[in-house]
């Protein structure tokens, strides 16, 4: 009873707030949270860096784009960035450790969007396909020692996004996403590059006058 109740809530709510998406140019600005697995796996100077793990992340920028229903078209960029937490070198955990990883990806993208699942809510998948420069810096210091390592490189990169988006004005939008980022392996990390992104993004159409 709670479900169908819950259900015809949303519906309702969904009638009333929202509205028909409108095809043609938008922007979106978009942020959320990040979380980064192992990023490197490399040998330098006779020392073994890996394993490194990292504290809760961000991620942060904006896309153009153009909507044919069902589909879309955008050029994205993003900056991806995590603290790190702890690595090793030669299989010893490291002490005192302070440093960080991020990425600028440029991606062409494009989606599908699914039929309304309720009013004014629409599910979506995409892919993206481009590029990223990969930047981190590993540190750690004891009584008796001190380490550095910092490596850049660019590489190809991929993304797979599914998520809803919520129509609750003709010409503004919002959306909630799951995004895996990937690349090719990182030369200077001796490892693929990626990260888990949950993102909330805020979408402008410009074509509203078409419906006026």
């Amino acid at each position: 009873m709670r479900i169908v109740f819950f259900s015809a809530a949303l519906v309702a709510s969904g009638a009333a707030l929202g509205a028909t998406a409108i095809d043609g140019w938008y922007s979106s600005a978009f942020g959320g949270y990040t979380y980064m697995p192992n990023t490197i796996n490399i040998t330098h100077a006779g020392l073994t860096r890996n394993h490194a793990t990292y504290e809760s992340g961000f991620h942060a920028g904006g896309r153009f784009g153009y909507k044919s229903n069902p589909m879309r078209y955008e050029a994205e960029f993003t900056y991806i960035e995590s603290d790190l937490s702890g690595f090793s070198i030669n299989n010893i955990k490291q002490t005192h450790v302070t440093g960080n990883t991020n990425a600028s990806l440029a991606m062409a993208n494009v989606y599908y969007d699914f039929p309304n699942m309720v009013p004014a809510v629409q599910p979506f998948l995409g892919l993206g396909l481009g590029v990223a420069w990969v930047d981190g810096i590993f540190k750690s210091s004891g009584p008796f020692s001190y380490t550095r390592y910092h490596g850049s490189n660019a590489a190809f990169a991929y993304q797979g996004t599914a998520g809803f988006t919520f129509n609750f004005a003709e010409n503004y939008a919002l959306n909630i996403a799951y995004r895996y980022v990937g690349t090719d392996r990182v030369d200077k990390f001796g490892k693929m590059f990626q990260a888990n992104l949950g993102t909330v993004g805020v979408i402008y159409r410009f074509n509203e006058i078409a419906y006026k």
